[in-house]
């Protein structure tokens, strides 16, 4: 019998976390060099082959987004009230979303830490994030007088943000000095853009 499909979602759903747990909790205690897919699928009651019909790498398996991320990444851009500046709107989105998994977060930075080259692979595991960040900023601003290339330098520096606070910010300090430094960082880069009209603010 064919399973609906409500339940096949589910248990894909529960294979793919049981997977990045295994992994979490494999790299925590061995170091992420240490580990390898076979110790992952076995530890999750798994095969090889299925891991990789959900996950393409090592990597991936630490790196990827929760298949319900999005879901998280619209509500929490609905909640952005329609008149409030896109620059607060991006600063409560990024630092919600980005902050949201503690042990993830820590565990990725710790990997960095071990092993700086990984840097760029972390990167780009969260370009799902920034496009959806950028599809939400473009329908926001959609019919307004901020035109292609101000959106791409609002966009942009609102990233470089985080990539500064994330690059910054040492796991052993905890995930509410990271929520600082992005604080920190918008702020600073916020006071950079005069409204339409108005001047740049002096630099002292």
């Amino acid at each position: 019998m064919t399973q609906p499909a409500g339940l096949r979602a589910a248990k894909k759903l529960e294979t793919w976390r049981a997977l990045r747990a295994a992994a979490v909790e494999l790299v925590c205690a061995r170091g992420y060099d240490a580990v390898c897919v076979e110790e992952i699928a076995a530890a999750a009651n798994v095969s090889k082959s299925t891991l990789f019909n959900y996950f393409d790498s090592k990597e991936s398996l630490l790196l990827d987004p929760d298949p319900e991320d999005q879901a998280y990444w619209r509500c929490r851009a609905a909640a952005r009230p329609a008149d409030e500046p896109l620059w607060d709107s991006l600063r409560e989105i990024i630092v919600g979303c980005v902050g949201r998994d503690e042990p993830k977060l820590l565990l990725r930075k710790n990997i960095i830490v071990a092993s700086p080259p990984t840097l760029e692979s972390m990167w780009s595991a969260s370009e799902p994030f920034r496009t959806f960040v950028r599809e939400w900023a473009g329908c926001r601003t959609a019919g307004t007088d901020l035109d292609a290339f101000h959106l791409a330098l609002v966009l942009n520096s609102a990233f470089a943000v985080v990539h500064t606070a994330y690059r910054a910010w040492q796991p052993g300090e905890g995930v509410a000095r990271f929520e600082q430094l992005l604080h920190d960082g918008f702020d600073l880069a916020g006071a950079g853009f005069a409204r339409p009209g108005q001047p740049f603010p002096d630099a002292d």
